[in-house]
């Protein structure tokens, strides 16, 4: 499971990369992938129907998370799109990690930084700055102020999951996703049909099967997906597919699009890898180990009275 969601968010952004470069605008390829999400979710709604709020705080809440936790983000990585390229997407969304930690000392005030997460924060950062180098800058700078805003929604992505922990842990995890989906659909189809976001986009199978595959699975079923695999495994080891999603995007950027590898890509990947290992507090390795079975133990038998 955690190497199929790899797969599938990795490739999210050669997905994006296809829309945009087929014409869908930004908040076109947001609308899309938030409706068809949505809509695969809705047939396992009435399963899991009991487990829906009540009571209109939480519904507010979850209006809330819906703009801050796919609407804007998914919508920013999709104007950055226009001028990065989808493995440089992939690495800076690994910043999420950093982000994350940075409000949770902020807002709930439960962690402290030590040395170690200091130095996790400037790898993490630098390695956006390494992205910057001049492979990845155009005539009017428009790569870097790609790379800003592709950093700025993994911190709405981060943001919204602090909030999540520490007011909407009550709430279950399918109508958490479910409704989140359904809000930023909500919010963004309206605005993508008015603003005429498909207006002159291409519509050959190439984008089409990118959109259902980046809407049903990525925006769908991962989502579910996901959340089956944290009440599995926990939430340290589920967070191992971060590591993962950066070598899959760059890999598929450069096989199906041939997007160059420079040496910012490389060292940005290494920079924001090595600081999230270090923020989160154990290494990509010893994530892998624990998620190994260890060796069949002989079982204890207790001797009679």
């Amino acid at each position: 499971m955690l190497l199929a969601l790899a797969s599938i968010w990795g490739a999210s952004f050669l997905f994006i990369k296809v829309l945009v470069d087929a014409g869908v605008g930004a908040t076109g390829v947001t609308a899309g992938r938030s409706s068809l999400g949505f809509l695969t979710l809705v047939p396992l709604a009435y399963r899991f129907r009991n487990q829906f709020p009540r009571d209109r705080k939480t519904w507010a809440a979850l209006a809330f998370l819906g703009l801050l936790n796919f609407g804007l983000p998914w919508t920013l990585f999709g104007i950055a799109a226009q001028h990065a390229p989808s493995g440089a997407s992939s690495v800076v969304n690994a910043l999420q990690p950093l982000w994350a930690a940075l409000f949770a000392v902020v807002l709930l005030k439960s962690e402290q930084f030590g040395a170690r997460r200091v130095t996790g924060l400037i790898l993490g950062f630098a390695g956006v700055c390494a992205l910057m180098g001049q492979d990845m800058l155009d005539s009017d700078r428009a790569g870097a102020g790609a790379i800003v805003l592709m950093a700025g929604a993994t911190a709405c992505y981060a943001l919204a999951g602090v909030l999540i922990g520490r007011w909407l842990r009550h709430v279950p995890a399918f109508p958490l996703g479910f409704a989140q989906v359904g809000f930023s659909a909500l919010y963004l189809l309206p605005i993508a049909l008015a603003t005429g976001a498909y207006s002159h986009a291409d519509f050959t199978p190439g984008p089409v099967l990118s959109l259902l595959v980046l809407g049903g699975g990525g925006s769908g079923l991962a989502i579910v997906a996901f959340m089956w695999l944290i009440q599995q495994i926990g939430p340290v080891r589920a967070a191992v597919v971060t590591y993962l999603l950066p070598p899959v995007g760059v890999t598929l950027g450069w096989l199906v699009l041939g997007e160059p590898v420079g040496w910012n890509l490389i060292l940005g990947l290494a920079f924001i890898i090595s600081g999230v290992a270090l923020v989160q507090g154990t290494p990509a390795a010893a994530l892998f180990r624990r998620l190994s079975p260890g060796p069949a133990r002989e079982p204890v038998v207790e001797p009679a009275e």
